[in-house]
């Protein structure tokens, strides 16, 4: 384990990454990290919740980091102090609320930068609104960016913009009220279709579709470290050819200069990337994406979506172990052990299809709705991060609901 995460220690900073987080908190080692940064990477998921799904790391301890994660770019506390509580709630099994509290620091203070804060003092949603995509985002463990651009709440350069804007506030390059009239006159620009002079290539590729957003927060990170351009980071490692980069770069020019409008330049690359000028961007990727989605297993799903916590398992294996019939009623052969037939259950979906329905009756609402949900992932017809936003919406009663076509 590492002592020194690497962190920039500037009170204000935005660069507290959850993987240095995690492994100078003591709670992964670097190596964990990197497995599941690999799968982040191939499967569009957070970091913190393949995590969670490989069983790496509780749900309540990767909330306590995150928590720890916005206050600590905010300014609201210390690194220190966040190591001490974060070290609370895992001995203590505490909330990180309580914890902050034992060290006099107040829980619920806020600067006013935090995603939704920016998207209601911006005008772009009304507060109450934003209070009911947060509970989404808590129960699916997705961001909140990532749950409004799967509902179509913001449109994704609006997001980007008021992200770009949260990170400047963060950084201390400008007030909160500055940003604030910055961003309601980058919205209306945007609406208007209007230029601007600081078109950034990632803004530029991920809005195209050529990329995503999680490739080009790494390929920025392993441009920073070895003193490199993100747009060499990015061929060199296959997300993107040359052609593909020379002609992004031509069209941030153009945009930057105002000779062409950032609207326009993304409909540019998107449209050459379409009609097979180019190789699509992220094809390995969404290859990759497709390959794991394919080989989901139940378990592994509803371990995704926050439904099967360890606790709720092993609720389960003590249910199952009151079935007399249980493992005949699961295809399971006379004389295996509990153990090895949970094991067998958990990797069979079928099988655990039928555990879960033996063992949890009164839950076969949600059940039935995550059976639904995995095989569609399975067979493509839906997306990972759009299933889980949808099993949440249902679990919670929500009244997003309505959003999701059906």
């Amino acid at each position: 384990m590492t002592g020194d995460p690497k962190l920039n220690m500037n009170v204000g900073t935005s660069d507290y990454r959850l993987g240095p987080l995690l492994s100078y908190f003591g709670l992964l080692e670097e190596e964990e990290i990197r497995r599941a940064l690999k799968v982040s990477l191939e499967t569009g998921l957070p970091v913190g919740k393949v995590l969670v799904m490989f069983e790496r790391i509780s749900t309540a301890s990767l909330k306590a980091v995150l928590d720890a994660q916005w206050m600590l770019k905010d300014g609201l506390l210390t690194l220190s102090q966040a190591k001490t509580a974060i070290d609370l709630v895992r001995r203590n099994n505490w909330r990180f609320a309580d914890a902050l509290v034992t060290l006099g620091v107040d829980a619920y203070a806020s600067k006013g930068s935090r995603l939704g804060e920016l998207l209601v003092g911006s005008g772009q949603m009304q507060e109450d609104e934003v209070d009911e995509f947060l509970k989404v985002s808590e129960y699916s463990g997705l961001p909140l960016g990532r749950i409004l651009l799967l509902l179509d709440r913001v449109h994704e350069t609006n997001l980007n913009t008021t992200l770009k804007v949260q990170h400047d506030i963060r950084l201390g390059a400008i007030e909160l009220n500055l940003g604030l009239n910055l961003l309601k006159e980058a919205i209306d620009a945007s609406s208007a279709g209007e230029s601007s002079d600081n078109t950034r290539l990632g803004d530029l590729l991920t809005l195209s579709g050529a990329v995503r957003e999680s490739e080009i927060e790494i390929a920025a990170s392993i441009a920073e470290a070895n003193n490199k351009m993100i747009g060499e980071v990015l061929t060199e490692h296959g997300w993107i050819d040359e052609a593909l980069l020379d002609k992004a770069l031509a069209l941030q020019k153009k945009a930057r200069s105002g000779e062409i409008s950032i609207k326009k330049a993304v409909e540019t690359l998107k449209d050459q990337a379409q009609t097979g000028q180019f190789p699509p961007l992220g094809v390995a990727s969404q290859l990759l994406n497709n390959e794991f989605a394919r080989g989901i297993s139940l378990y592994e799903y509803l371990r995704l979506t926050g439904f099967m916590t360890p606790t709720k398992l092993a609720d389960v294996v003590a249910r199952a172990a009151k079935e007399k019939d249980l493992l005949s009623k699961l295809g399971i052969k006379e004389g295996t052990s509990m153990k090895e037939a949970l094991k067998i259950a958990v990797t069979d979906s079928e099988k655990f299809e039928k555990l879960l329905n033996q063992t949890n009756p009164d839950e076969k609402r949600e059940i039935d709705k995550a059976v639904d949900l995995h095989k569609r992932v399975r067979t493509g017809s839906i997306k990972l991060d759009m299933s889980i936003v949808e099993f949440t919406l249902m679990r919670t009663n929500s009244q997003l609901a309505s959003r999701v076509a059906v």
